[in-house]
């Protein structure tokens, strides 16, 4: 039997919700002015550093990458290789790197891929997409007007 739309559950609040263990708690504190304060008697010199604010704030301890908006017409026309190795690509770039090495065995793990030609096939899908680029040694650079791990600045 095809199943369609109606035969999945409907939720009148988002079932997929962040675990307790998927939250940090931080505090940031902002320094405030340099003070220097002089002991009249003594002529003892003190500086002291203000402590100006201190803020408390959730972070999310999982780990992720961007994709930006600008780069999802282009992730569309992707084929199924070409998907297949982006994901493997965002799985495995190091934070602040615009370059990615490609384990052919690992890769094939990752995918279910039995053959190389179908980690290469996904490869010049990904080239002709500009969604990486040749380096002159091993390994690819990515386009990070398309995806990234960390702060580009």
């Amino acid at each position: 039997m095809k199943l369609t739309i109606k035969d999945f559950e409907s939720y009148s609040t988002n079932p997929s919700r962040m675990q307790d263990d998927d939250m940090r708690h931080v505090t940031s504190i902002k320094k405030g002015d340099v003070r220097q304060l002089v002991d009249t008697d003594t002529g003892e010199e003190i500086v002291m550093q203000e402590m100006d604010k201190s803020n408390r704030f959730v972070v999310d301890k999982k780990e992720f990458r961007k994709v930006f908006v600008d780069g999802l017409p282009t992730i569309s026309n992707l084929n199924s290789a070409g998907l297949k190795l982006l994901c493997y690509i965002l799985a495995n770039l190091a934070v602040k790197r615009d370059d990615v090495d490609i384990n052919m065995e690992d890769c094939m793990e990752y995918t279910g891929y039995k053959s190389r030609a179908n980690i290469y096939s996904g490869l010049v899908n990904l080239l002709e997409n500009h969604v990486i680029y040749r380096k002159v040694k091993n390994g690819y650079y990515i386009n990070i007007n398309i995806m990234y791990n960390g702060n580009r600045m």
